[in-house]
């Protein structure tokens, strides 16, 4: 149970309950008040939940959600974490598919069918210190197990739910914690710029557990507001930051975002998204003390599996830069351009969604006749020089800001409008940068003006997540077709985009 995450968790706990395990904008919690009170919770649980079914996190940065989150592992349940920019409906969809009544929310949040426990009550069970509990061992996720759930696009307009096991969360924690410079005096203090929802996440809340560290927690407000954010991160002097580029690329934007702002940083470590050479330059030039450490992988494969550290030299010698090399566990594999994943890291699947996983997880045979599980990422890359290249992807799928995009699931949304006949999305790109993504609607009654614009935009709100929403949506009257009578995305990307 020790080489459990649960159990990695417990020990630095047990050894630095006084120590500040989580702070945001929302409260604050210390490693030993974050174990007692998950401990109540997950005992409460196992009392008046009847299956072991997933449960649903509903929240944003409260501290409270890492509680529920280690509560529900406690308490025998993959937890499944869904930020307060997700839209009813698709909050709905995700609630359905789990098929537990109890929902944790620790925002306001109200669901017909379904018993939310809200905030106050999750707080009065948390911290009833006349019922105060050591939770039941048995329950808690270990080895293959399913210790979360997330929710990506989907390319039918639905998303799907990527299953991590407790052993894949563990090995990449592991593997993680070798990027940090840990001090036992003094705690890393990790940045966590992505919702829960998101992935890129689990990077920096699991790194920071398991290592001792203090999670600092930027919510909307203050990313809305880089005065105020700025004085935050430096306030609470920020050593690891770990973001998606097209964060760092906004806070650049601003020339007071350099070492003498963030003295105490010294390491960055991006993931999600394409790390452009030109923000990596900016960034080496400015932060003198830093490493800046390039990281790639999929949601389907915890996080990442990759890294390598960008010097300058390696700005010299590649104008696309590396995604690294494997971490130990994991093996890469180019096949037909596309790269798979092995590896210790590779997740169990699709959640409740066979078809899929048995067209993204194959089993491929080594040179030895053995059997392997992959997963196909639908990247394509290469490997030159001892670094392994991604030169983008072989499907309609994007990221943007980080966030992993089907188009297909924006234009299935589009097309259940009931004026759109047709729908086409394209990403528009400023050299290797993904800026924004275009919508293209046939729609024969409407005219197209802004308020059409507006309107449609309003529907997709209400079914997708904001970035999925394309920025700018244009009507024509008839779409581009080739000779085999199928969307001609090329000329439409040559004559509109």
């Amino acid at each position: 149970m020790k080489n459990s995450v649960l159990g990695v968790i417990e020990s630095v706990a047990k050894l630095n309950e006084k120590r500040l395990a989580l702070k945001s904008t929302s409260g604050e919690l210390t490693y030993g008040q974050l174990w007692k009170q998950s401990e109540n919770l997950a005992a409460w649980l196992i009392e008046n939940s009847n299956n072991d079914k997933p449960i649903m996190v509903y929240g944003h940065k409260n501290p409270q959600m890492i509680v529920c989150f280690l509560a529900c592992a406690k308490s025998g349940r993959a937890y499944c974490p869904v930020d307060i920019s997700m839209p009813k409906n698709r909050i709905e969809e995700i609630a359905e598919a789990l098929e537990n009544k109890i929902i944790l929310a620790t925002e306001e949040f109200e669901l017909e069918g379904f018993d939310v426990v809200d905030s106050n009550q999750i707080e009065k069970i948390c911290n009833n210190k006349a019922k105060e509990v050591r939770s039941d061992r048995s329950y808690w996720r270990r080895g293959e197990d399913v210790f979360y759930i997330i929710f990506t696009s989907g390319s039918t307009g639905k998303p799907k739910g990527v299953e991590i096991t407790a052993d894949n969360l563990k090995n990449f924690a592991k593997w993680s914690a070798k990027h940090i410079d840990q001090n036992e005096a003094e705690p890393v203090k990790f940045l966590n710029q992505a919702p829960f929802s998101f992935d890129l996440s689990v990077m920096d809340l699991y790194t920071s557990l398991t290592t001792g560290g203090t999670l600092i927690c930027l919510d909307k407000g203050l990313q809305a507001d880089v005065g105020s954010m700025f004085s935050y991160m430096k306030e609470n002097q920020i050593n690891c930051w770990v973001s998606t580029p097209s964060f760092a690329d906004m806070c650049l934007a601003d020339h007071s975002f350099n070492q003498t702002m963030l003295e105490e940083m010294n390491l960055f470590l991006f993931c999600g998204e394409r790390l452009a050479h030109e923000t990596a330059a900016k960034l080496i030039e400015r932060f003198t003390k830093a490493r800046i450490v390039n990281t790639y992988g999929p949601t389907e494969s915890t996080v990442a599996v990759t890294s390598v550290e960008i010097t300058k030299d390696v700005l010299v010698q590649n104008a696309l830069l590396p995604i690294g090399v494997p971490k130990d566990g994991t093996e890469l594999l180019i096949v037909d351009e596309e790269i798979l994943i092995t590896g210790d890291t590779v997740g169990k699947g699709y959640y409740k969604c066979k078809e899929k996983t048995e067209e993204a997880f194959i089993y491929i045979e080594d040179e030895k006749g053995q059997k392997r599980r992959a997963y196909k990422t639908g990247d394509k890359g290469y490997y030159e020089n001892g670094n392994y290249y991604c030169t983008g992807r072989l499907d309609f799928q994007v990221k943007l800001h980080g966030y992993r995009i089907e188009l297909g699931d924006i234009e299935s949304n589009l097309i259940a409008c009931e004026e759109v006949e047709q729908a086409a999305v394209l990403p528009r790109y400023d050299g290797d940068k993904l800026r924004s993504l275009v919508a293209f609607v046939k729609a024969p009654d409407v005219e197209g003006n802004s308020k059409d614009v507006k309107a449609l935009k309003t529907i997709l709100k209400e079914q997708l997540p904001i970035y999925m929403v394309p920025k700018n949506i244009k009507f024509l009257k008839n779409m581009p077709m080739t000779a085999n009578g199928k969307l001609d995305r090329k000329r439409l990307e040559a004559e509109f985009l």
